[in-house]
């Protein structure tokens, strides 16, 4: 062999290894890239998909339930809630029971935003004053309002004169924050 073919086929070899390097690596990489794509969008769409046939059964569901039946539950749960109308029903309550309402101030919203599934609570107090049976009776016309209410707190104390003063701490819940704080 001469000398010459040898530098020949050395320098073939150079260029050989350099196009591989600056040409063929770079592409087997974007195909790699490519492919990588590929899977993250397939797994995208088998996402979507679930997710769409979990959509489509709960309209199937929703569709189910009678027009009477999402009237009472957007009475029990509403999306929102009137602050003001809170207030009112509580008073209005209050004056059925036969108790001496004093006040029943908006005390915030705590919205659960960690979870779309836990509905979002406005809390308000309430002070009144009656008698046992009224206070009693209270208790009675509260748990058998239109809307979720719960009491978080209660604390009962006597006055002068045989009447005891009750200051509830309430939760109404519903789906989203107050109606005027948008």
């Amino acid at each position: 062999m001469s000398a010459q073919g040898l530098f020949t086929q050395l320098g073939m070899i150079v260029i050989s290894i350099a196009i591989i390097i600056t040409y063929i690596q770079p592409a087997f990489a974007d195909i790699a890239v490519m492919q990588d794509d590929i899977v993250i969008y397939e797994n995208e769409l088998k996402e979507a998909s679930e997710v769409s046939t979990k959509l489509s059964g709960f309209v199937l569901k929703l569709e189910g339930v009678t027009s009477d039946d999402r009237r009472r539950l957007l009475t029990y749960l509403p999306n929102t809630v009137d602050e003001i109308a809170v207030q009112r029903d509580l008073s209005l309550i209050a004056k059925e029971a036969g108790v001496l309402y004093i006040s029943s101030p908006y005390t915030g919203t705590v919205d659960n935003i960690a979870s779309e599934d836990l509905p979002s609570q406005s809390t308000f107090d309430l002070s009144v004053e009656g008698t046992y049976g009224q206070i009693k009776n209270l208790l009675r016309l509260m748990e058998t309002n239109h809307y979720l209410l719960e009491i978080v707190n209660l604390d009962i104390t006597r006055t002068e004169g045989g009447f005891l003063s009750a200051d509830f701490s309430l939760v109404v819940y519903s789906y989203q924050s107050l109606s005027n704080s948008n």
